[in-house]
């Protein structure tokens, strides 16, 4: 498939801040802002609409002794592999 010149811009304005924290998930996955709006029009034109759901997720119910449960072999509480965020890492060694 043949690569389309890209010569049209698009300006919007937006919060530092909102930019900022876009900027770090998108930097997670190695894409610049604009190939990542680019990705999210793209998507768009795919589905005919926006490439994402907008109603909530619903939250989990966290039920301590369901959810948290010790390693039977160390005795450990293990975080379910959901809440284990990479992002995360080293958070959960301090309240050890």
């Amino acid at each position: 498939m043949p690569t389309a010149t890209k010569d049209a811009e698009i300006k919007f304005r937006t919060s530092d801040e909102l930019k900022r924290q876009t900027r770090c998930v998108y930097d997670r996955w190695g894409l610049t802002l604009s190939e990542a709006f680019n990705l999210f029009m793209r998507k768009s034109v795919e589905v005919g609409g926006l490439p994402f759901d907008l109603r909530p997720e619903p939250s989990p119910v966290l039920t301590g002794r369901e959810t948290l449960r010790p390693d039977p072999a160390t005795g450990v509480t293990v975080l379910p592999a959901w809440m284990d965020a990479p992002e995360d890492e080293g958070l959960y060694d301090d309240l050890v």
